[in-house]
């Protein structure tokens, strides 16, 4: 069975308003956890990237929440959802920041503090693009038995930050199925030692993971293969959720394939922690449709939304 949508139409741009009744309180099996990074972002945004021994003066400097798990957590409680969040930071006032966003959104957090300091990622933006440069720190000692999931779902993300956590993904991911929760995991940015990623490998073909979410370099780099032939290698085991940036999003499984195709016209400002949001709406939008295509539509509204305007848009904004 192969379907599309037609999302991305310059002439159509669906709003969550056309699915349901949209409302900002949580129902019952809109409760996530979430785990994974958490750390500051520190965002530049520049006409053009500096050469090596030169200096660039940036348009604009932020300082928010960052993390792909921390802004995934973020994002669906934003939306509505009530969450948990299991992550780890320093005992410092870079955690505390972390802590304090999350919290500020609705977020239950469970945050480990650790005797190192919290990781910290600087981002530099132009012209729809990003390079990033990622201190790990506490992020590497959140472990196994810090997390205790909850709710319907449990998203992972930040895996390569995740030292102490990734050789135990399998065991996690298995409790959480054996408990009846939807499991998705994000394999986040390129790592220079794909070697570790054995371990979420062997739980995608023991089939603890339902949804697997990455871009299209990510998949490539996690398979070791050419992008068609990692997709039909994965598709067997889990449903992957692929990032195509302004070409759109597919939902890819076993036997369908949903697009979901950008929507034209929209001024892209803001990418950094843009995968993250679409994971989050997709979340939200299945949760409260249980279906697959309304979902996906959802998080591209979602995520258009974010690269425009550099918020998450709730509900009732959309």
């Amino acid at each position: 069975m192969k379907f599309t949508t037609s999302t991305g139409s310059s002439m159509y741009k669906p709003t969550c308003n056309q699915y349901f009744n949209v409302s900002l309180a949580p129902i019952p099996s809109m409760e996530v956890s979430v785990a994974g990074d958490v750390n500051p972002d520190l965002l530049y945004l520049v006409d053009s990237f500096p050469e090596v021994d030169s200096q660039e003066i940036a348009r604009s400097f932020t300082l928010k929440l960052g993390g792909s798990a921390a802004n995934t957590a973020y994002a669906l409680a934003k939306l509505g959802a009530k969450v948990h969040f299991y992550g780890a930071v320093g005992r410092d006032m870079l955690g505390d920041f972390c802590e304090s966003e999350l919290k500020s959104a609705g977020v239950h957090t469970h945050m480990v503090k650790v005797d190192a300091p919290t990781g910290t990622t600087s981002a530099v933006e132009w012209e729809g693009t990003r390079t990033m440069f990622t201190y790990r720190g506490a992020n590497e000692f959140l472990d196994r038995y810090h997390i205790t999931p909850r709710g319907s779902w449990l998203h992972i993300s930040g895996y390569w930050h995740l030292e102490r956590l990734r050789p135990h993904i399998g065991e996690l991911l298995r409790s959480a199925k054996d408990r009846g929760l939807v499991t998705s995991f994000d394999v986040g940015s390129w790592s220079k030692d794909w070697g570790e990623a054995k371990y979420i490998l062997n739980a995608i073909r023991k089939g603890y993971l339902d949804y697997l979410f990455v871009n299209e370099r990510e998949i490539v780099e996690l398979t070791g293969r050419e992008l068609e032939t990692a997709v039909e290698m994965l598709r067997k085991y889990t449903t992957i959720g692929l990032h195509m940036g302004r070409k759109g999003a597919k939902i890819i499984g076993k036997d369908f394939v949903v697009y979901t195709p950008a929507v034209e016209g929209i001024t892209v400002r803001y990418t950094t922690g843009a995968g993250d949001t679409w994971n989050a709406g997709f979340i939200w939008g299945f949760l409260r449709t249980g279906d697959i295509r309304k979902a996906a539509e959802i998080a591209m509204v979602i995520v258009e939304g974010y690269v425009e305007k550099g918020v998450v848009l709730t509900p009732s904004e959309l």
